[in-house]
This record gives structure tokens, sequence and C-alpha cells, in this order.
């Protein structure tokens, strides 16, 4: 909740935070409902009046407003709704129309370019996601967001960071600009992660939502073997993060499933993994407007204090889902319990065939923070055949 300054008009309240003189107020989004719409044709209007706001406030000097951070939090780009970008689809012309008029030419292609992974995180799991790094003991520092959107995460961290400590990297300008004004102390950096330059060991944790693609950015530092975009934004995390530090990122299936095991020995050789959850089908679906499949990863900068392999999770192996045969990471194969299910629906045949159901939550924390598997989710078939093939 964003706090009203006493005196304020309200029109303006959430502008100016008291404790900070001169500093705007962060907005701080609802851990259980998303600020998205979550039809189509309402995230365009979303997403067009977030536009016409941004203009305004680039036209001005001063901070958000509360009403107008509302607005902007509303925005959740055009991964969900690409057609708006296609010439040839009739449903969006006035849409595209009015478009044209709030983005110059550069921001067009900009924002058509994010239609293939621009897809925002349920707060649910964001929430549940910081109160397990909590957990696992982090409690200031400083933290990285690569690909941070408009922000959600940054949102939803701890109080001692509001004001201190968050760096979000957004390649598509007007998502950064939306970002800097919903999270003015935050460290919004609008340029691509691999172009970001930041010390070795610089940041305390990263955490966040990577990018799905399988093409390989140009990164002579941190991707020299020419990793897929979600890959290589793993492997460069974890690289800016000091040892010991925590990498806790949601990231395609195709992290931990793709044969070819080049990705997952990147990682190890920098990282041990604490552990792994396979979400369902349909947990993206209400805000990002996705099926895709997505694996939560929990990774450990090493640091030379490692007693142990860790987990087994390099290789991958075939398994029969029902409907064909896919690879599936063998530490899902014998964990089948970090697999995601309702348990009304573990009978179902194939991954695909279950009916969505968000993750749960026990006071902001999934069952298995601090102990991890604690109180495991019931178990399921750990394979699926959605997601892209990266």
């Amino acid at each position: 909740m964003v706090l009203v300054q006493a005196g304020v008009p309200a029109a303006d309240a959430g502008r100016l935070d008291p404790d900070r003189p001169g500093q705007a107020l962060t907005w701080h989004p609802s851990r259980s409902q998303p600020s998205v719409p979550s039809g189509p044709r309402a995230r365009v209007e979303a997403n067009i009046a977030a536009l016409r706001t941004l203009a305004e406030l680039q036209t001005g000097d001063q901070p958000a407003t509360q009403a107008q951070q509302k607005v902007l939090a509303g925005w959740s780009s055009w991964g969900a709704v690409p057609k708006v970008f296609d010439d040839t689809d009739p449903t969006w012309a006035g849409a595209r129309t009015e478009l044209r008029t709030l983005l110059t030419e550069q921001q067009w292609s900009a924002a058509s370019r994010t239609t293939i992974n621009a897809h925002y995180t349920d707060p649910t799991i964001a929430s549940a996601m910081w109160a397990n790094l909590v957990a696992l003991g982090f409690t200031d520092g400083q933290v990285l967001e690569p690909g941070c959107g408009s922000g959600t995460f940054l949102g939803l961290a701890p109080t001692p960071l509001w004001s201190r400590g968050l760096i979000g990297v957004e390649l598509d300008p007007t998502t950064a600009a939306i970002a800097a004004h919903l999270y003015p102390n935050a460290d919004i950096r609008a340029e691509s992660f691999a172009d970001t330059r930041m010390p070795e060991g610089s940041v305390d944790a990263v955490i966040g939502n990577v990018p799905f693609a399988g093409v390989a950015l140009h990164d002579p530092v941190h991707n020299p073997a020419g990793l897929a975009m979600h890959n290589h934004f793993i492997v460069k995390s974890l690289a800016l993060t000091r040892p010991g530090g925590t990498v806790m990122v949601l990231t395609s299936r195709y992290t931990m499933d793709a044969q070819n095991p080049a990705a997952r020995r990147a990682i190890t050789e920098q990282a041990v993994l604490l552990g792994a959850l396979r979400l369902p089908n349909g947990a993206h679906q209400r805000t990002a407007g996705t099926n895709v499949v997505t694996d939560l990863l929990i990774l450990r900068r090493r640091d030379g204090t490692e007693t142990g392999p860790g987990p087994d999770w390099e290789i991958s192996t075939p398994v029969e889902l029902g409907t064909g045969t896919a690879p599936v990471n063998t530490y899902f194969v014998s964990t089948p319990s970090t697999c995601w299910a309702p348990s009304a629906t573990t009978t179902a045949a194939t991954p695909a065939a279950r009916s969505p159901s968000p993750p749960p939550t026990t006071g902001g924390a999934w069952p298995w923070a601090g102990a991890w598997a604690r109180s495991p989710p019931t178990p399921s078939p750990p394979g699926s055949a959605t997601g892209p093939a990266t």
C-alpha cells in the first residue's frame, strides 16, 4: 500500500515520502491481486492508458502521483496481445492507430519486439519467491532483477530494500520508463542485459523471471558459448553475484530439460542447485496470458565451502508422458514431489490435461521455504509438452 503524506491533496497522494524529503514514494503492488487486467481488450486499453500517463509525466518534472502510479501499474506490455502489431488483423486497427500517436517509430519497433517474451509475473508467485529468499537467510543487500519489466519484483521487495539496494535492467525503453516512475528509488537501467556492465560479484542476490527465447545475445564476456537467452541471463546473474549469494529465478523448463546439458554445466561451474520446483500449466495465465511451463531455480554461488556434489541435475532422460516421449531432467524424475500439481488432478495422464492452479502460499511463502521440501506438493508426472523449444 502506498503511504499518503499528511497535508498532501488526495490527487497527489503518494508523490513524496515524508521520511525522505524530496523523494518520491515507491509503488507497492498487492501481494495477491495482479494490477493488470486479464482479457486481451482490457490489457490493450490498460496499456494505452499507461502510455498516456507516461506521456504526461515525461512533459513535466514531478514524480508520479498515486493515481498516476495506479494507471502505470496496469501496464503489461505486449507479450499477451501480439496481434496488436499485426497490420493484417483488423480487430486491433483502432488500437494500432492510437498507439502510432503515442509511440515514436523507435518506440514502436521496440514495443513490437516485446511480443516475443514480455510476460510478467503474478504477484502471488513473486511474493512467495521473496518470502523464500528471506527464509534462506537473505535480509539486506544489493539485489538485481535482470529483465525487470514494469517491476513487480521490485515493488514486492522487503521493506528494508524499498529505498536502497534494488537494480532493475529492462530492454524496452517504454517499460523501463514506467518502472522508473513506479519505483523511483530503484536503479532502473534501460538497456539489454547483454550490455549491462557491473563488477563481478557485486550483488548479494538476484531474483526475477528471466526472458525466454531460443536466440543467443552477443555478450563475449558472459555468453561466449552462445547460450539461449534465458540460460545466458542465469549464467551472467551468477557471475555478478558474490560468492555465497543466492540467485532465485523463474526460467523456461528447457533450462532443466534440454537434451544438451551445456547450459546446466555452465551454471554448475558457478553455483550449487539448492532446489527446483516445476510450476503447473496455467500458473502464468492470469497475469502473463501464457501457458508456458516454468521452473523455479534456487542457486547459491559457489564460495569454496561446498562439502558435496549437490543434486544430480545435469542430465535429462526420456519420459513417457502419455501423449509421447519427452526429455525430463533427472532431478524431477527422481524427486517428483518438486512438480507442483493440484491434488485433485494428479491422476491426469499428462500435465497438459490438468486444470490450472496457482501455487499455494503459507504466510506469503510456499511450504518449502527454508527447509525446502518439508511439506512438498502432491507428486505428479514431471514433464510437459508445452513451452518454447529452446
